[in-house]
């Protein structure tokens, strides 16, 4: 087998231009497609943690029907248990009760509509991280009276630290929900949606406000293991009241961003597919003249006494051999480009940095750091190179030893 390879390692530089060829096709494919995929992987990932982590959570526990309208008036009673049971779930790493509302929000001559969200500070920490997006001020306490406001809709108000901000709203079963409250810090939201209008205030302030004591609109649930999610579901499903309460992932939560993203990934799928149609050709053509120009030569070879398995296997080897150099050197180059910008992400400038911003994600390309992606691509050109080995192993296999000597196909 060792004498074999060397044969065929030999027999790919006998004519160094035409293998040269070869390897450079095969190297720009994988290392645009890798760079293709990682931006594609990477972005979309990011796409789904500035909503996942700033606010949906993996999995949502409500009361049945409110994510149909978001009423305050389908919002549940917080009990102990129902939190122990969803805690004790497996992958479940943090369970956080939100009261989430709107209001109008004034100052001076300026008002927005804003996005009022309830938290346990505490809690909220494990799943969004908050404490560390202030920017401004200080985080909240249990017991704090004061809000954050996002930075967008600091910005548009004119809000600083210590500032009071006036909200007015519709409460519980048709109460007025009005009051004054001193903005304690102002967060920088990855999500430029959210940045513009979110407010946060400690649970017990939002239910205050609201004249729903003791009352929380959902449980966000963060896992372990995200790619868990569907089977988690099915855990809490199994545990919870389904009559009272509805359990949802993410993906059940935000269907328009999921088709968004699947109809994005099988339209890059599409020009990925394109890309390996045209190397497959390029190398079953390369594959197709060599063996043309080495009729006689395996004609030579046979009658010497080489089996014509021992030849197939040469051959075969022989592509391989060129896949393969193609392959590494393409994941080489793109291997430190990739690394580099998984960690500085490149902004969106122009029209399409606005729309990103406008779907309420922070416009930024992101690459994903190597993933399965790059064993993925390979073993994808090593199969075409595979294909196109059918040709020659075919021609071999059914040679006329005579007709080859007098270098006829």
């Amino acid at each position: 087998m060792r004498t074999l390879i060397t044969v065929a390692w030999r027999n790919i530089w006998r004519n160094k231009r035409r293998t040269l060829l070869t390897v450079a096709s095969i190297f720009f494919a994988v290392f645009f497609a890798l760079i293709m995929q990682s931006v594609q992987t990477g972005t979309y990932g990011h796409m789904t943690d500035n909503i996942v982590h700033s606010y949906t959570g993996f999995i949502q526990i409500h009361k049945k029907g409110y994510w149909d309208d978001k009423d305050i008036n389908k919002s549940f009673t917080l009990n102990d248990s129902l939190l122990a049971l969803v805690e004790k779930t497996r992958n479940v790493s943090a369970v956080v009760p939100r009261f989430e509302t709107f209001a109008l929000a004034s100052n001076q001559e300026k008002s927005k509509v804003m996005m009022i969200v309830g938290i346990q500070p505490g809690r909220e920490e494990k799943l969004t991280g908050l404490n560390h997006m202030v920017q401004k001020g200080k985080y909240l306490t249990t017991s704090d009276e004061g809000i954050l406001v996002g930075k967008g809709a600091a910005d548009y108000l004119g809000l600083n630290l210590n500032d009071t901000l006036v909200l007015l709203g519709q409460g519980y079963h048709g109460a007025s929900a009005s009051g004054k409250f001193s903005v304690r810090g102002i967060v920088h939201m990855n999500s430029p949606d959210l940045d513009n209008q979110i407010i946060y205030m400690s649970l017990k302030t939002a239910q205050l406000f609201s004249s729903a004591e003791g009352n929380i609109t959902s449980l966000s649930v963060n896992l372990d293991n995200p790619d868990d999610v569907d089977r988690t579901v099915k855990e809490i499903k199994n545990q919870v009241d389904l009559s009272q309460y509805e359990v949802m992932s993410w993906k059940e939560m935000l269907v328009e961003f999921v088709q968004y993203i699947n109809s994005k990934n099988a339209s890059q799928s599409i020009i990925r597919g394109i890309l390996y149609m045209v190397i497959g050709f390029g190398i079953f053509g390369t594959i197709l003249m060599m063996t043309a120009e080495r009729i006689r030569e395996f004609g030579v070879m046979i009658s010497v006494g080489m089996q014509k398995a021992r030849l197939m296997f040469v051959v075969i080897f022989e592509s391989v051999l060129i896949g393969m150099v193609g392959v590494i050197s393409g994941a080489v180059a793109s291997l430190p480009i990739i690394l580099y910008f998984s960690h500085h992400p490149v902004p969106m400038g122009g029209g399409m940095g606005t729309a990103m911003a406008s779907y309420g994600f922070e416009p930024l390309f992101c690459f994903a750091p190597p993933q399965a992606y790059f064993i993925t691509n390979a073993l994808l050109v090593l199969v075409i190179v595979l294909i196109a080995s059918i040709y020659p192993v075919r021609k071999i296999r059914k040679l006329n030893v005579i007709n080859a000597l007098h270098n006829k196909i």
